[in-house]
């Protein structure tokens, strides 16, 4: 699926189909409550149920979220936070690679509920904490992490209407993503980083397809982080772009 042309000078005022028909499709599904799918992970399955508005780990439009975990690796001993847990796949998943604990947080409320039913449907209580937050605010002031999940919003629109969905969705500014570079920092081990998820859902329709990633890599640029590894897939019409990111200069 493509966008209108656009020109690249119009690309941040876009609101993406894409996007706006995964609003459409999840506000639909959340009038039937809560819902359960078994999301593979090589030869694993795991069983996850969505609360209503709670961003789906496994849909036509869950590619940022596989795109994430499908990325971990071997996390053997590592300890972990997840920014944006949504329903908690990425932590489960960080568990099952070997992490050590993970912290998982999320702004929203039923995000954090359902988080922490997950948690205990699938019997991680002992590895998995979970909190209630924006972004590292919940978090001990001095707790370090080898890895940071960040399953964030990456559409840079501000949606007319705001719900438990459109703030997965949107980052008017991308107001998110430079306070988690910012903020992430102090969070970090020596050698630790963060790995996030890109598309190029607004230009991709324009005379210049891979402007959503120049400003993203830009403002990881700004910050002072390096790219230590960038995977691009294809799907739904679009490119996406898993990075994970260190600081140039060691943490303090």
């Amino acid at each position: 699926m493509k966008n209108e042309k656009y020109t690249s000078e119009e690309v941040i005022r876009v609101n993406p189909e894409l996007t706006k028909n995964f609003v459409k499709d999840s506000l639909e599904k959340a009038k039937n409550g809560v819902y359960r799918v078994e999301v593979k992970v090589g030869d694993k399955s795991i069983s996850i149920d969505v609360y209503p508005e709670v961003f789906p780990p496994k849909s036509d439009y869950s590619v940022s979220s596989r795109s994430v975990y499908e990325a971990f690796g071997n996390l053997q001993g590592k300890e972990v936070a997840d920014i944006g847990t949504g329903t908690g796949i990425e932590s489960i998943v960080a568990i099952l690679s070997g992490a050590e604990h993970v912290d998982a947080t999320d702004i929203n409320n039923t995000a954090v509920e359902c988080t922490r039913h997950n948690v205990e449907h699938n019997g991680l209580e002992d590895k998995i904490s979970v909190f209630q937050g924006d972004l590292f605010s919940a978090f001990p002031a001095n707790k370090k992490y080898d890895l940071i999940i960040a399953n964030l919003p990456i559409v840079n629109f501000k949606p007319e209407n705001e719900s438990g969905i459109t703030k997965a969705l949107y980052d008017p500014d991308f107001s998110i993503h430079k306070r988690l570079l910012i903020e992430g920092r102090r969070y970090l081990y020596e050698n630790g980083y963060i790995t996030f998820t890109h598309a190029n859902l607004q230009s991709a329709g324009t005379d210049k397809p891979e402007s959503d990633f120049d400003d993203i890599e830009e403002i990881i640029a700004e910050n002072s982080y390096e790219i230590v590894e960038r995977k691009i897939s294809e799907a739904l019409g679009h490119i996406w772009s898993n990075y994970k990111i260190r600081p140039l200069v060691t943490p303090e």
